[in-house]
């Protein structure tokens, strides 16, 4: 009786490792668009293997449009009512 639920016991186990293959199809590709995704985040990528600087808009050329972005911020913002059910009466 204890030799056949062992032998059982053996078998259960035995027949859950054999379905290993998607775990490791699954194993093999754990962290890949985590990965993908944090190197779309980098904004020259190559830019550790270019011998030159990345072409691109001169500082005293762009220094009106920062100018501009600058002094967007100088406004206060409007407020407003997140919840507008006309309950309130300011």
């Amino acid at each position: 009786m204890k030799l056949s639920f062992l032998l059982l016991l053996v078998g259960i186990t035995v027949t859950g490792c054999s379905t290993a293959k998607e775990t490791y199809i699954l194993d093999r590709e754990f962290g890949r668009a985590q990965i993908a995704s944090w190197d779309k985040m980098i904004a020259y990528p190559e830019a550790q293997w270019a011998d030159r600087q990345p072409e691109g808009l001169a500082g005293i050329h762009a220094e009106p449009a920062m100018e501009v972005y600058h002094h967007s911020f100088q406004k206060a913002p409007t407020p407003a009512d997140v919840i507008q059910l006309g309950i309130v009466n300011d």
